[in-house]
């Protein structure tokens, strides 16, 4: 198993980290007359991520991309530069070759609790290098029960956008 950085690997790590914080709600769109719709809120949360460490794992065969793994974490940053949270990821290459497309999870610990995403993102070799919606498949805490999607700008290799729009 050999590790490697790429620039690829570069750009889902900046994705996967940072974050400014900024939170605004308002009413669910389609509330019905049950209790549960009538107290449905989304919530949003903007941040700036910043990658902290990665790590590329090459999996046989080696001239192969399709299998390899982006691992790595990063701190979510408030538009105050204060740390807010973080986030981990993992990335499986969905492409034999070349590397265009990773499979990827996200878990970004906010102060109130967990949220957990899931999706796909095409990568590109001018910026952004993805500009991708996950879906939050999760949460913990204040986000327990949690729906909605994550906007995951991967502006520069070291820094990404992620908006959150969470129904609550």
């Amino acid at each position: 198993m050999r590790v490697r950085y790429t620039p690829a690997l570069a750009a889902i790590v900046a994705g996967a980290t940072g974050t400014a914080l900024a939170v605004s709600s308002a009413p669910a769109g389609g509330a019905t007359n049950s209790a549960a719709s009538r107290h449905s809120r989304t919530v949003t949360i903007t941040a700036v991520e910043k990658g902290t460490s990665v790590n590329f794992v090459d999996v046989a065969p080696s001239d192969s991309a399709l299998g390899d793994h982006l691992i790595g974490t990063g701190d979510l940053v408030g538009a105050d530069g204060r740390k807010i949270g973080t986030s981990s990821f993992q990335g499986i290459s969905t492409n034999a070759k070349p590397r265009t497309s990773e499979m990827l999870t996200f878990v970004y610990e906010l102060p109130d609790g967990k949220i957990t995403t899931a999706g796909t993102a095409t990568l590109s070799a001018t910026r952004p290098i993805f500009d991708e919606q996950f879906a939050i498949t999760g949460g913990t805490g204040r986000y327990q029960d949690a729906r909605g999607q994550v906007r995951v700008v991967q502006e520069t290799v070291e820094q990404a956008k992620v908006t959150f729009h969470i129904k609550l």
